[in-house]
């Protein structure tokens, strides 16, 4: 029979497939309830291998948790599932907030671009499974939330990376690892509800089974999972003595839904270990904005007169991968041959519609926190404008590497990875290709590498490696415009561990690691008002990569028997740092703000850079105190970086980094209960943006989030969670000046955006 927690999830699934009305078909449900009965059958012919979990292992527990102490010589912090699984987070974004040195820069309860050492989102290197990832955007970035935190068995933070892996990550590399075949031996499933205060509920559930039959192990897992933030900002525009001159309201919501598969089967063949893995993620989701302008009266905002503009996106987005990898033993050695595939299809409607202007009857009764409810018929607005962003990522990679033992104090690794992607982009308005929106690369990578490890003494690991990166690109665009361009470069890499005592590990690591330019920065062609109303910007063909040679130094130190204190400097001498740079030319056509021509900036490597800081976290039970079933976690990142700024000719930090990133929590276990409670708090430092015509000094109030468990069963747990429980508010300063930053203040605008508390009930069930 079915459990009510199996049935719950069948709910949920179907639940997840609908927008407003929450109807499920007696069909469907007898699907996903025989779907369990099926599941439950086969968990009981299930043959244990080692080393695996049970899935009540894996989905209900008792124990403190702490991040892992690893046996890695390249610096690597590990985190199971079980570190983050309590507060139930949405996706790997949401998970990855707590982990030292991670931030974002994001809207309130979004986490999708990750920055590692409060370095810009182009600095970190995401990986899913060890393979790297390519997002919506044209410089790189993977968007961390489009990876449900449901599929994943844990996260790594490779902070300085060996020669076997992609020298990319300047600021370091996420690695997201999927729940794998042979690691789980039974099923689960989980229905949740969820809401932001005063909105409409959303719903997810998943449902998964791993099983090993002889030589063979298999897993496979559903989920689905809808999401909806609606977001409330006012925008206050100063003159630059201090007298408001524009007040806008904006709601904002976003409404979506993300389905993902993912599933491996593993085959032993005679010696050796065959494994066939991917995921699927199809995300559905629209995003609107109304944004009521008012009147001004002696400088006060009235309700009488109201200036409306609204904008609509459709989001269609498919994230699709598959690897094929076999590993078996050559000789006194292992060989190692892997093939995979990568694609990411991108579809963006932007519609954006004429204002209006509408009179109240009575501005005097109009309450400013409920702009929307005094509109008449704010929604009926005719589309003015139409923008397309289609977008298609392929990504064909392989992998033949031999790992020898040479003698019993060394082993060496020598390997080749092959890259071939190409990204097609493409930007209309209202059905007309725009102005640079159109161009195809081509990027194709050999990176041949030897990685020894030295295992000299007991207490001591070397790790010595060298990797030669080869990249040829092809480009062209709607102009005609074509190109070629090759790069070499040589990234040495050395890690040294040493056991001081039984409890203290000491780590040091130098690596040069790069940065390669994004696809548009590379294309010739002119962007206009980009990215401020009064410019334009220009790709540059003959840009060269960043390079970066890195130090990391720290220490782990074991406390009592699980936990664990982490200290870290890192350093990084970043040369032919990309920035924009003013060309003194103006573009022909009158395309800017105010029908003026547009000055043109261009990308261009302007020389040396730096960013350092240091990285200290604790994970321990309080077993010394008395208090065993009382766990703590902690850590803190202090930050630092510093460039000469293109236009002002002055020192200055990073895009977007922060002073600092903290994060404080704990959890309790009751034992005599079978419960469980904890909370964890999220603050990160102010910082600052720098553009061609302004400056944005970005602030973030503190995220609390709690949550309760209480284990129904052995196999089962009921549990609650709240976020952004102090309700906390984004703020966001942009002072403006003319013609650049390096001349007069002219006018600020001061941005407020708040989203309101996220509650979540979740019900799981292992079998």
């Amino acid at each position: 029979m079915c459990s009510g927690a199996c049935v719950l999830a069948s709910v949920a699934l179907c639940w997840g497939t609908m927008r407003r009305v929450y109807a499920c078909s007696k069909r469907s449900l007898l699907l996903g309830v025989s779907l369990c009965a099926l599941m439950q059958s086969g968990a009981a012919s299930a043959q244990e291998i080692s080393g695996a979990q049970t899935s009540d292992e894996l989905i209900v527990y008792g124990t403190v948790v702490t991040r892992n102490r690893t046996d890695t010589i390249a610096p690597t912090l590990s985190y199971d599932l079980e570190y983050f699984q309590r507060f139930e987070p949405i996706s790997a974004g949401d998970a990855l907030k707590r982990v030292p040195g991670v931030s974002f820069s994001s809207d309130m309860l979004e986490y999708d671009q990750v920055q590692l050492r409060g370095l810009p989102s182009t600095y970190a290197q995401v990986q899913v499974n060890g393979q790297n990832m390519t997002g919506a955007g044209n410089d790189r970035v993977f968007f961390v939330d489009r990876i449900p935190a449901e599929l994943i068995d844990g996260i790594e933070i490779i902070r300085s990376p060996s020669a076997d892996q992609s020298s990319e990550g300047i600021g370091g590399t996420v690695n997201a690892k999927l729940k794998r075949a042979g690691q789980i031996q039974g099923g689960w499933v989980r229905g949740s509800g969820f809401g932001v205060e005063d909105d409409e509920l959303r719903g997810a559930g998943s449902v998964g089974y791993g099983n090993t039959i002889g030589d063979t192990s298999y897993l496979f897992s559903a989920d689905v999972q809808q999401r909806r933030n609606p977001k409330f900002k006012t925008t206050e525009e100063f003159k630059q003595d201090g007298e408001l001159d524009n007040y806008s309201e904006q709601h904002d919501t976003r409404d979506g839904t993300d389905y993902a598969l993912n599933g491996e089967v593993a085959q032993k063949i005679g010696d050796g270990l065959l494994r066939v893995y991917g995921y699927y993620v199809l995300t559905d989701r629209t995003e609107d904005e109304y944004t009521p302008e008012f009147d001004l009266s002696g400088g006060v905002p009235t309700r009488d007169i109201i200036n409306i503009e609204k904008q609509h996106e459709g989001i269609v987005q498919q994230n699709m991968s598959i690897v094929g990898e076999y590993k078996a033993p050559v000789a006194n050695g292992e060989a190692q041959v892997l093939f995979g595939y990568n694609r990411f299809l991108d579809n963006l409607d932007t519609n954006e519609h004429a204002s209006i202007e509408v009179e109240v009857d009575d501005p005097d009764s109009a309450d400013p926190d409920d702009t929307i409810d005094i509109i008449p018929d704010p929604f009926a607005l005719e589309p003015s404008a139409l923008e397309t962003v289609d977008t298609l990522d392929e990504d064909w990679f392989g992998t033949l590497a031999y790992t020898a033992n040479i003698a019993s104090i060394v082993s060496v690794k020598v390997g080749v990875d092959g890259r071939i992607k190409t990204r097609d982009f493409r930007l209309t308005e209202d059905g007309d290709v725009a102005d640079g929106g159109l161009f195809n690369i081509e990027e194709r990578r050999v990176d041949p590498y030897v990685k020894a490890t030295w295992n000299l003494l007991p207490a001591l690991s070397i790790e010595t490696g060298l990797r030669y990166e080869h990249t040829d690109r092809e480009f062209d665009d709607l102009d005609g415009l074509t190109g070629e361009t090759t790069e070499d470069q040589l990234n040495p890499s050395a890690h040294i561990r040493y056991s001081l005592t039984d409890t203290t590990l000491l780590r040091f690591s130098v690596a040069r690691t790069v940065l390669r330019p994004g696809f548009d920065m590379l294309t010739p062609a002119v962007l206009t008002e980009e990215p401020t109303d009064y410019t334009a910007t220009r790709g540059n063909p003959n840009l060269e990569q960043e390079t970066a040679w890195g130090i990391d130094a720290g220490f782990d130190q074991k406390l009592g028997e699980r936990g664990i204190f982490g200290f870290n400097f890192f350093n990084r001498d970043i040369r032919d740092k990309i920035e924009l740079r003013p060309t003194g030319l103006k573009t022909d056509d009158d395309d800017c703000e105010d029908d003026e021509p547009c000055d043109i900036l261009e990308y261009n490597n302007l020389g040396k850079a730096r960013a350092w800081g240091i990285e200290v976290d604790i994970d321990t039970p309080l077993t010394a105190l008395g208090l065993p079933d009382t766990s703590i976690f902690a850590n803190y990142t202090w930050l630092r970086s510093e460039l000469v700024d293109p236009v002002t000719g002055e020192k200055r930090a990073f895009r977007d980094q922060p002073d600092y990133i903290f994060n404080i929590g704990f959890i309790h276990n009751l034992p005599m209960w079978n419960s469980a409670f904890g909370a964890s708090y999220q603050k990160r430092g102010e910082s600052n943006s720098f553009d061609y015509g302004e400056i944005q000094t970005l602030r973030y109030e503190g995220n609390l989030e709690a949550f309760w468990e209480t284990r129904l069963s052995k196999s089962t747990v009921l549990r609650f969670t709240g976020a952004n429980l102090l309700d906390a508010e984004k703020y966001e300063h942009v002072q403006a000046y003319n013609p650049d930053i390096s001349g007069d203040k002219d006018g600020y605008e001061v941005e407020r955006e708040k989203s309101g508390r996220l509650f979540l009930m979740t019900l799981r069930q292992a079998f």
